[in-house]
């Protein structure tokens, strides 16, 4: 079943304004842990946050913000997550088995999948764990500045460490 374009934009407006919400609750608390009870300018915003790590269907623009703001899914939406991801990453390494190259226009659509978004969405994401960066490494993929500039002091930090145990032992 598809909604009509009016109830979208209804369905759609009425999501980024409990989104709204749930940022000023992060404003205020440090966090976006939303007791369910919680009630903030008269919505439940408790309600809307356990339905949100529940939906099994929520679309990439949905996840990406809810990921930006610190959302803590559950353990059966963050496996749902790595599955989503991984099945990303492949479309990542067909897109470069076809060109050479894993540098994705933003608008690349592979096999009904924004590539493009989800590939620039992983060059400024903060929260990437060590297994996917060292997955995109493999495969070659280039980082914006600031993910670069990042590895970089990383990379010289560790390094000066080695050099410090090196010298004392």
């Amino acid at each position: 079943f598809k909604w009509n374009g009016a109830r979208t934009a209804l369905l759609d407006k009425r999501w980024d304004a409990m989104f709204q919400l749930l940022l000023q609750f992060k404003t205020k608390n440090g966090h976006c842990n939303v007791p369910q009870s919680h009630v903030e300018q008269g919505k439940n915003l408790g309600r809307w946050v356990n339905r949100q790590r529940r939906k099994p269907n929520l679309d990439q623009r949905r996840l990406d913000l809810l990921e930006q703001a610190g959302f803590k899914w559950n353990g059966a939406r963050t496996a749902l997550l790595d599955k989503r991801w991984d099945a990303m990453f492949q479309l990542l390494l067909q897109f470069k088995t076809k060109n050479g190259h894993c540098n994705v226009p933003q608008s690349h659509v592979e096999q009904g999948n924004n590539l493009g978004h989800w590939v620039a969405y992983q060059q400024r994401r903060p929260n990437l764990d060590q297994r996917q960066l060292d997955l995109l490494e493999q495969a070659g993929f280039k980082w914006n500045g600031a993910r670069s500039i990042k590895s970089d002091k990383i990379w010289d930090t560790m390094f000066q460490l080695l050099l410090q145990f090196i010298t004392n032992n």
